[in-house]
Parts: structure tokens; sequence; C-alpha cells
């Protein structure tokens, strides 16, 4: 049933052949509004020199054995996006002027998708204008994928740059080809073949050895952030395509877009933005500079850093823009000064993960900007616990202990401990070989660490508390807690045989209490304001012995 629509639709194009060359690419990108109702959005690039606009027509099919065909769109906008500074934007030709101007056109329509695997929606014309590396005029094909089993209700990345790029020939692009995901899905990024309506879609054929994977010599993709970057040798319009593949949490592929488009190369006497500089300078509270466009954070705090972009033009100014707002929600870019320009790029990250953001740097120049696309990458790690600060007090004939053990809190395992001369050591406190003072426990590497402090004290053999340490009798301690029936913030700790340390803990490590007690019997005060699970740790500073209970406190 589709290839009958696609028929239909390809013997009419000899028609339209003789105006079709004035389109510059485009995209297609859908949105689920419920119900398995989906918002298609075509949007087409124009050479506002060519013909007028045209109703147009989008093919959809799916695995299910569904296709139909969505006829006669009209525009529902229709916007200048020509490349020019804003003081010669009344002489492009999308307004009645002589400087090459292009319009984007934008088509919508709302209609049922069945769930089903590998939507297709595509749309097709012909001819394209000629490039530099793609041999002919043939036409011009887009296509989006959308996977909706089980009537998923999902969004496709929305491209963020609507422009046709101008660059110079021999200077350096960046340019930002990137998207969003309102879903926060995540996106990676490829070049691909152009295509053309043959009616099947088919390949275009390259010339120069140039691919859809490599369009001009040494043009590349980051699969992450989307930034294309090459050097263009020569005038003329450079055909590229950019496929985004979305991807939910689990790996499936929920759709795929892509954006055909041009690279328009003029000659140029201007310089664009400094490709060295839009560099990290400074960084404040979790942030560490990790590469020249790279933070690595440790832990969801809040942090700040300064990014500065210079040109070397130095009497224009640059305007930046940023696509921060989607990329890393409720963070703040607040610009000083033109050229350079320093952004101060302050955040609190809430989740941990990789968050990939761009800054695009333009120039003032007439009657084509410079512009240059910069892209980062923050990395937002889990901060590592080593727990809190403690005290151990032990009797130099005592048994060796664990000084894991006598940390606060819940330390994270597999960390270092180092002793009070920096020297690494296995964490097992052995009295009489072991250094007294400030252990050291730190978890995690730089640039995200952190560590706590154990200080050990030795008492001597003949300490009242130590004379007895290390006979048989005491390696049996079991002490009772027992709460006051009256009182329950009262705790009453007996057969104590000797001096021992008391600390009281709530459920997720937090330390309520903590004192040293003679031997016998002694009431502990819980605090008044906790209620709830209390964790009573007792150890004996004569065995090293340990006793732990749970009591529930209201």
């Amino acid at each position: 049933m589709r290839i009958r629509h696609l028929l239909l639709a390809f013997v009419a194009l000899p028609f339209a052949e003789s105006r079709a060359d004035h389109y510059a690419g485009g995209s297609i990108t859908t949105r689920c509004t419920g119900g398995n109702f989906h918002e298609i959005t075509l949007q087409l690039f124009r050479d506002c020199a060519g013909e007028q606009l045209t109703p147009q027509s989008i093919y959809l099919s799916n695995d299910c054995g569904v296709s139909f065909t969505l006829n006669a769109l009209q525009p529902v906008t229709v916007e200048e996006v020509s490349s020019l500074c804003p003081s010669e934007l009344p002489n492009s030709t999308c307004n009645g002027g002589s400087l090459q101007g292009y319009s984007l056109a934008t088509y919508r329509a709302t209609v049922f998708l069945s769930p089903c695997t590998n939507w297709v929606i595509s749309w097709f014309i012909c001819c394209r204008g000629s490039s530099l590396n793609v041999q002919g005029t043939p036409g011009l094909y887009l296509e989006t994928i959308v996977n909706n089993p089980g009537g998923i209700c999902n969004a496709a990345p929305e491209f963020v740059n609507n422009t046709v790029p101008t660059v110079c020939v021999g200077q350096e692009v960046s340019h930002d080809a990137s998207a969003v995901d309102s879903d926060g899905n995540n996106l990676s990024y490829a070049l691909i073949d152009a295509r053309f309506g043959s009616p099947a879609p088919l390949p275009v054929l390259y010339g120069g050895g140039y691919s859809g994977a490599e369009p001009f010599e040494g043009m590349t993709i980051d699969p992450v952030t989307g930034e294309v970057r090459f050097v263009p040798s020569a005038a003329g319009a450079i055909i590229v395509v950019v496929e985004v593949t979305e991807t939910g949490t689990n790996g499936q592929v929920l759709g795929k877009v892509m954006r055909d488009f041009l690279f328009v190369v003029t000659a140029c006497n201007n310089q664009p933005p400094s490709a060295s500089s839009g560099t990290f300078t400074a960084s404040t509270g979790p942030a560490s500079i990790v590469g020249d466009r790279s933070l690595s954070v440790c832990g969801t705090g809040a942090f700040c850093a300064s990014i500065t972009i210079a040109d070397p033009d130095v009497g224009q100014q640059l305007l930046l823009s940023t696509d921060l707002a989607s990329s890393l929600p409720g963070a703040t870019l607040s610009i000083a000064g033109t050229n350079p320009a320093v952004a101060q790029l302050c955040w609190d990250p809430v989740t941990t993960g990789s968050y990939p953001f761009t800054i695009t740097a333009s120039d003032n120049s007439c009657p084509y900007a410079g512009t240059r696309t910069y892209a980062y990458s923050i990395v937002v790690t889990s901060a590592p616990n080593p727990g809190s600060n403690g005290t151990a007090i032990v009797c130099e004939n005592g048994a060796p202990f664990t000084m894991l053990d006598s940390l606060n809190g819940f330390p994270t395992l597999s960390g270092q401990w180092v002793d009070p001369n920096g020297e690494p050591t296995n964490g097992i406190f052995t009295p009489g070989l072991s250094l007294n003072g400030i252990h050291t426990y730190t978890v995690g590497q730089p640039p995200c660490s952190a560590s706590a402090v154990l200080s050990v004290v030795t008492l001597a053999s003949n300490e009242p508390a130590c004379i007895t340490a290390g006979s048989e009798e005491l390696r049996s301690f079991i002490p009772r807690v027992r709460q006051d029936p009256s009182q329950g913030h009262h705790l009453w700790i007996s057969d104590l045989p000797q001096v021992a340390e008391v600390s009281l803990l709530t459920a997720d490590g937090r330390l309520l209490h903590h004192q040293s007690l003679p031997g016998g019997s002694a009431l502990i005060e819980v605090p008044a304001e906790h209620t709830g699970f209390v964790l009573v740790h007792i150890r004996s500073l004569a065995s090293g012995a340990r006793h732990v209970e749970r009591v529930v406190v209201r």
C-alpha cells in the first residue's frame, strides 16, 4: 500500500522538478500527545531565491502492514534563518535583497499511530541544488523512525540549531548539530548517507571520494555531543546528514531522526572565535577541571566554573548562546565582557551521570558572522563515604583491632589507611607495634575522594583499665543493654568487666552520643529529640571485643 503511495508521488515529481532545487534540507520529528496520537513536525530549509513554498505530503508505514499519507499540508510558520548579521538581514533574498538568504518552513499534523515497531515517517522531493560533494542534483529525502510497541508515549529529539550555516574557506568549522530530548533519553550522533526517493530511498552518489560517513575531507562528528568539525577547502555547498539515535534506560532504541542540511562555504576575511579558547579556567565547590572542556563533579553539591572565549579580531564583539537550559536543568550562565567573553557556569546537580552541553560563540562581522561551537562534558559521580572521625583508646597489652570499626557512620569498604607518618597500612592496629596518633582513611580517587581520621591513644599496661587486658575471661564480652520501662530514652548498660566506649548511632549512621564507661553498670541517655532505631555499639578498651544491640525509643 505504501509503495503505491510512493509511486504516485514519484510520478508527480517531474512536474515539480524545475522548482524543487530551492530546498536546502530539513527534518521530521514527532511528539506523543497521549492515547497513541502523535504530533508530526516537518521542517524544510528553503533558499529564498527559489520558487514559493508549495503544499507537502508526508508518508507513513510500519512493520504491522499499516501505511497512509498526509496530503496537502500547508506551513504553519515560516521564519528566516539566514546566517547574516542583524544589520544585513533586510538585504537578504528573503526580503527582496541580493544577499543569499534562507527560510525555515514548519508543517505540522497530529495522527494516530497504532502500537508497532518501525514506524517510518518520510518526505521526499526532486531535486537538490548542486554541491561540492554530491554528483548531479538528486532528490532530497527525509525520514524519522518511531518505535511505539505497547503504546510507548515518547517525544523525539529536537535539533538545537535551525540555521543554514555559512562558513569560510580555509577556516576550521565547529558546528552544533546536536538535539535535545525532553524525556531525558540517551542520544548518539552519526553522519549518514544523504538519500533520494526512487521511489524507495536510495543513497545519493558522492563525488571526490566523499561518503555519508565523511561528506567532506576530514569532516567528523562527535558521537556524544553532535559537534561537526572540518576545514572547507573550496567555496560552494556541502550536503551533510546527521542521524540521532534515541535509546531508553534499558538500551532499547526508541527512534531515530535525521537532519539533512547544507554548509554554505564562501571566501571571507573574517576569523571565527579562537579554537584554542572556550576552555575551563577555574572551578569552585566539588567540581574539578579534568580537561580543557571537561569537569568532574564529586557528589551533587553546588559548584561554579569559568569559561573564557576570545576572537582573534580584537575589535569584534562576541555573542554567546547555549543549550544549557535543556542539557543542565537549573544551571545558570552569566557572561561578562564581549571579547574576551567570560562565562560563569553555576549548577547544583541532583543526580549523577554524564551531562554534555555546548556554547556557540558568534562575532559581529558583516555580512556573515564568524561562529564556533564548543562542546563540554560534565561528569557527576557519587561522593565517596569514608565515615566520620573517631577515637580509639587501647591498651598496649590489648588485642589487635580493625580501625575501620572505630570510625563513626558507615564508611565505604576498600579504602586506604595511612599511619601518622603517611605510610600505607592494612588497617589493623596492633598495640605496641602500630603508631599512636592520627590514622587517615581515604576512599575514592582524586579528584573525587574523601577522608576520615581515627585518633588512636594507647594506654600503658599498668593503667587500671589495662591490668587485666588479654585475660581469657575478658574475651567473653557480653554486656547487657536494658531500656528503662518508664523512660524509653534511658538505657542501662551492665555487666561491664572493664572500661569500655559506648556509641549511640541512628540507623543511617549518624552519631547521637559517645562516652567512655567504667566497669560495672552505667546509665546512658538517648537525646530526647530522637525517636526510632538506635544502634548501641560497645567496645572494650582492654580486649578490643565488641558488642552491638539495636533498641527502639519512642
